[in-house]
């Protein structure tokens, strides 16, 4: 197992980056690599949930065998869970839409499309 991660302001350290390989091991696809470099010429204030989600969606991370893709904001409390078949928004329209008391730890009930 790869050692544990943190996030540290003193070596420059603001995202963590994890495919399904160990970061001390080689790679196994092209994906996190590609968005290690893609992540370079990112900075820290460009950063919102909206933006991971493009980010994880986009070309580099987004994989046809993805399940669901998950963000989350620990210090806020904020989580979202998007569906292959859906986007951003959709998924903020469910999770507004659904019991607000239910939305804070359960899906808004809805069926992914086989594609």
């Amino acid at each position: 197992s790869p050692p544990l991660m943190r996030l540290n302001e003193e070596n420059n350290t603001w995202h963590l980056l994890q495919t399904n390989d160990d970061l001390n091991g080689s790679p196994q696809d092209y994906r996190r690599p590609l968005e290690t470099w893609k992540l370079t010429g990112s900075v820290q204030s460009q950063v919102s949930p909206e933006w991971v989600f493009s980010e994880m969606h986009g070309s580099g991370l987004k994989d046809p065998a993805t399940v669901f893709t998950w963000v989350a904001v620990p210090a806020t409390g904020f989580h979202r869970t998007v569906l292959p078949n859906e986007t951003w928004a959709q998924a903020e329209i469910l999770a507004e839409t659904g019991t607000a008391t239910l939305a804070k730890t359960f899906l808004a009930p809805r069926r992914a499309v086989k594609v």
